[in-house]
């Protein structure tokens, strides 16, 4: 879902991304003694060489922390922006596409004293069409309301919100690259363009089934120009993120643990200050029972 949600910052960018590491393998101890191997654990049944999204229902919890810094002639400013979200998806074929019904069921959000969030309420009840090809390629998003700012800006953060599936032969190692141009307008209009490394870190267990784990990393710069609070600004900036996904083998998007950082100058024109704003952003994803 969509993330930036305070004053200046809320402005500048909207992205997703993560980090996660693999535990180590486990180092195997020599025996004391010669003696009879232990049985090996069964193999997993044979992983599936293709892999695509499906029909049906899915219920997501969306949790996100921002942590934003920014100066002003020579005064740091910090806040905290924490978000919890509830979501139903449910995915109905649409010619060779799928159709996904994107609802937000709850939404809730803390900010800094004296911030007014109140305008988010507006997301809770609304339902966002997604057309994907079942590769995960976006075909089209549909908000409910296209005149309502917060609901575009949803619209924008569910482009990313599931992740594309490799090509066929699908294997450990296997990589490729995106670029991926995006713009939320509003009082700011800020537009975003990303280079995401994308590789297979291959097939594991995942809360009992058999899951494709993906990861990627992105660099990115954004750019944007309007007005904030009465002043003109234009946005500069550029930033870095990495995301891992999660999909089943019966082709079902089980969640994702996404990280951002970035850098982003917001030049007052009218009064001739630049701002540094420094953002990050910690996002997981969990597919509910």
């Amino acid at each position: 879902m969509d993330r930036r949600l305070l004053a200046l910052a809320a402005a500048t960018l909207t992205v997703a991304c993560a980090g996660h590491r693999a535990p180590a393998p486990a180092r195997a101890a020599a025996p004391a003694q010669p003696a009879a191997a232990p049985a090996a654990a069964p193999a997993p049944a044979h992983d599936p060489a293709t892999l695509r999204y499906v029909t049906g229902t899915s219920r997501y919890r969306v949790e996100q922390a921002t942590h934003i810094t920014q100066e002003v002639m020579g005064q740091v400013n910090t806040a905290d922006v924490a978000s919890r979200q509830v979501i139903s998806v449910v995915a109905t074929a649409a010619a060779d596409n799928l159709a996904f019904a994107v609802t937000v069921d709850s939404i809730d959000v803390t900010g800094p004293q004296g911030a007014d969030l109140s305008s988010i309420a507006a997301a809770r009840g609304q339902t966002f069409r997604v057309v994907l090809a079942p590769s995960g390629l976006v075909v089209s998003v549909t908000a409910p309301d296209s005149t309502n700012l917060l609901l575009r800006q949803v619209a924008v953060g569910l482009r990313e919100f599931f992740p594309r599936i490799p090509a066929a032969p699908m294997a450990a190692g296997q990589a490729w690259t995106d670029t991926v141009t995006t713009t939320n307008t509003g009082d700011v209009s800020v537009t975003m363009r990303a280079v995401r490394q994308n590789h297979v870190i291959g097939w594991e267990d995942r809360d009992g089934v058999r899951a494709l784990h993906l990861a990627s990393a992105s660099t990115y710069t954004v750019t944007g120009s309007g007005e904030a609070q009465g002043q003109s600004v234009e946005m500069t900036g550029n930033g870095q993120s990495t995301r891992d996904a999660f999909i089943s083998a019966a082709g079902l998007f089980l969640g994702s643990i996404e990280s951002d950082s970035a850098l982003i100058n917001a030049n007052v024109t009218s009064v001739g200050i630049t701002v540094p704003i420094r953002q990050s952003r910690r996002s997981t994803v969990t597919r509910l029972p």
